[in-house]
């Protein structure tokens, strides 16, 4: 089944805010979506299959350059290539919005994520000491130009 991909709308927020609290152990909350949404400086890319929201990102915007502070695929969803579908997407965007430069931070344990964002091209920059809580963990600081 092909994923299709769309900018979330406030009609997509208790779907999106689902996926995050079943997945985060730290979760944003509904306002943080809401204010993603609604921005000039930020977006938030929805996932869907068959008309259901299974992923999202969220960029947030200083051009030329950009954060990706939130990715999240669906637990039923992953290991189908949604999630490297789903940057190569919001990457598009990115560039037709003159963005040169991305940078995230990830979990030093999440080998999934880390090896998705190596395979991508991002490097890694730098450790964030005890930047994660819930547990607390170091992040790994990753940068992409595109």
């Amino acid at each position: 089944m092909a994923f299709t991909f769309r900018f979330a709308t406030e009609k997509d927020l208790t779907n999106i805010v689902d996926i995050e609290n079943a997945s985060m152990s730290c979760p944003w909350s509904f306002c943080s979506f809401d204010e993603a949404i609604c921005s000039s400086h930020a977006f938030v890319i929805v996932a869907e299959e068959e008309g259901i929201i299974v992923g999202y990102s969220v960029f947030y915007l200083t051009p030329p350059e950009s954060e990706l502070p939130d990715i999240v695929v669906k637990e039923t969803c992953r290991g189908r290539g949604l999630g490297r579908q789903l940057l190569e997407y919001s990457i598009k965007e990115l560039k037709s919005r003159g963005i040169e430069t991305i940078f995230l931070e990830v979990r030093v344990s999440n080998m999934p994520a880390r090896s998705l964002y190596e395979h991508m091209g991002f490097e890694e920059i730098g450790i964030r000491k005890y930047f994660y809580s819930n547990p607390v963990e170091d992040a790994v600081c990753m940068r992409l130009d595109i």
